[in-house]
């Protein structure tokens, strides 16, 4: 099941998708919500005893955020269910939400319009209430580690389309200089900014209220490629060859990198590469010429 096949109603969806590309879908039919079920629960506002100096030279008390657990509540079937069928998705229900997985919460609003929640753990197991009730109550309780809310849409087969997105030149390979801004060349909707100049260096500017992990993709044929991000002071790379057939996928948000689909993940060394709110200079590294740019795309985050 995809975004787009879920049917709009007039309460808000939410999309369980585990990191085995399993989904479960919450909210209608077989696992409809109570009636006051709370979708949102407010990321916690922590003081932390780090002072900082605002522009006009006074301190404030530095705050962070921090999610707190999110509970989910509603009825095993509508009433109408067998209870062979009832049972059937209780054990669909506890199978699903199991420890040692990772879990994304995919709000669907009524205009088919959706935002992403990412890398959610279980907190509270599964329950579902006394067996052979006409609808029983489930519950589960995530904790997400990323407290952020994201832009998030799919294409027709469930592939998922990035808001934002930039092309990175292979370091040393760009020479003179020249400037892309608004929208015209990043296909994006805010605008991001690129200078090029004799050494390749990009400069993204970045229009988001948080830090954010992009997608880096590279296709062949590249030696040991690497991003590099001066800003935040982040470096990742790929401790092997892309030959001209294959694609590497590393997805700094979701901590994955697959070769082609292969997981690939004991072959990246560094660490995460972020971006940051504003002006951000990027560089792609490889030990050889054959790929002259790879590229990057992210989502927005919207809360």
């Amino acid at each position: 099941m995809s975004v787009k096949d879920v049917v709009s109603e007039c309460w808000i969806l939410t999309l369980f998708v585990r990191e085995d590309g399993q989904r479960l879908l919450l909210g209608s039919g077989d696992y409809a919500f109570r009636s006051d079920q709370q979708h949102f629960s407010a990321n916690l506002i922590v003081n932390d005893t780090v002072d900082v100096q605002g522009g006009d030279g006074t301190y404030i008390i530095g705050q962070v955020r921090r999610a707190q657990p999110q509970v989910f509540e509603g009825y095993v079937g509508d009433g109408s269910y067998s209870k062979q069928q009832v049972e059937e998705k209780r054990r669909t229900f506890i199978a699903f939400f199991q420890k040692n997985h990772v879990f994304e919460a995919i709000y669907i609003f009524p205009d088919g319009t959706a935002i992403r929640r990412q890398r959610g753990y279980i907190t509270s197991a599964p329950e579902v209430k006394e067996l052979y009730q006409v609808a029983p109550e489930y519950s589960v309780a995530l904790n997400f580690e990323d407290v952020n809310y994201y832009s998030y849409a799919e294409d027709e087969d469930g592939n998922e389309i990035y808001s934002q997105s930039a092309i990175i030149p292979l370091y040393g390979s760009v020479g003179g200089g020249l400037i892309w801004d608004n929208t015209g060349a990043v296909f994006d909707s805010t605008g991001a900014t690129f200078d090029g100049g004799p050494n390749g260096v990009s400069t993204l500017n970045i229009a988001t209220i948080s830090t954010i992990y992009p997608v880096w993709t590279v296709r062949g044929r590249s030696e040991y490629p690497q991003l590099y991000n001066a800003t935040t002071n982040t470096t990742i790379k790929y401790d092997g060859i892309v030959t001209s057939t294959q694609t590497l996928v590393v997805d700094m948000s979701r901590r994955t990198a697959t070769l082609n689909g292969t997981n690939v993940l004991s072959r990246i060394s560094g660490e995460w590469v972020s971006f940051a709110p504003g002006y951000n200079r990027i560089r792609y590294d490889a030990n050889n010429d054959y790929a002259p740019h790879s590229s990057i795309e992210w989502q927005e985050v919207v809360a």
